[in-house]
């Protein structure tokens, strides 16, 4: 069955894509596509190569209260973003996409945040403490796996319901233990799903409503997207301290989580009962 969304950049609607990948990131990245195949770079290279990235950005934001520092780790994670959108796009392109490629993209992805959060947290130990400021930072990194568990489950299903096919569908556990708590996670995440799922295969018109219902809330989810939180960082940076970034994460992003969840559930009720 045809989609009825508009899709680009393998398959992710253009309408609830995040505005930083729109604008800056997918196109860079897209600019790059045409080398990397000409050079046979394997997607999976390119995904470790990211980690570089990152590290650079966790070297430039442990100096972060240099505004020049905080641009230069901004500037890092924005280069890790476009090769993190490269390898997909790269994959698609030479038929070398694979179940253990997604997975180390994945992983490469939580990799830079987990550098960059360590390197935030040991740069603001001189303002509060290294016994605040490390449990800030590995309250926000708890908060993070939840709220992006979340939102790429959103995104998936969004994709997948609105080509009438079931929304969720569990990833093969090519990772491990550490995918199979993932896979866990995201099946708590989504709570009676079949009865939508089938209601929405079976009825074409019903699906379309779904995308028009839908596509709102999973704009408004964008916040929670990985460019929304570099954004943030950098933003956390120039405004002198990390913690802000901890409050945002742990507090901001939470509770918008929270209530973006409670109108997808009301509304997805709304459908079922029309």
């Amino acid at each position: 069955m045809h989609s009825t969304v508009d899709t680009a950049d393998g398959g992710r609607p253009r309408a609830i894509e995040e505005p930083l990948n729109i604008a800056v990131i997918h196109p860079v990245s897209r600019a790059l596509l045409p080398v990397a195949v000409r050079l046979h770079v394997p997607p999976n290279a390119i995904s470790i190569a990211g980690i570089g990235f990152g590290l650079a950005a966790a070297w430039a934001y442990f100096h972060y209260e240099n505004p020049a520092m905080a641009l230069a780790g901004f500037a890092a994670m924005l280069a890790w973003h476009v090769f993190d959108g490269l390898d997909g796009m790269t994959a698609r392109a030479t038929g070398r996409t694979s179940e253990f490629g997604r997975f180390l993209d994945g992983f490469c992805d939580y990799s830079v945040f987990i550098l960059v959060y360590l390197s935030l947290a040991f740069a603001a130990a001189h303002e509060v403490g290294i016994g605040i400021s490390l449990p800030f930072a590995v309250a926000a990194g708890a908060a993070h796996v939840v709220q992006a568990a979340w939102y790429e489950l959103q995104r998936e299903v969004f994709i997948r319901r609105s080509a009438g096919q079931p929304g969720f569908v569990p990833r093969a556990a090519v990772g491990g233990f550490l995918e199979i708590g993932y896979n866990a996670l995201q099946a708590k995440l989504m709570p009676g799903a079949q009865a939508l799922d089938t209601a929405l295969g079976a009825n074409p018109a019903l699906r379309v409503r779904y995308v028009e219902r839908l596509r709102p809330i999973l704009l408004a989810a964008t916040i929670l997207g990985a460019s929304g939180r570099t954004l943030a960082i950098f933003i956390a940076c120039l405004a002198g301290s990390a913690l802000w970034y901890w409050l945002w994460e742990i507090l901001g992003l939470s509770l918008s989580a929270i209530l973006i969840e409670r109108t997808r559930r009301a509304r997805e009720a709304a459908l079922l009962e029309a």
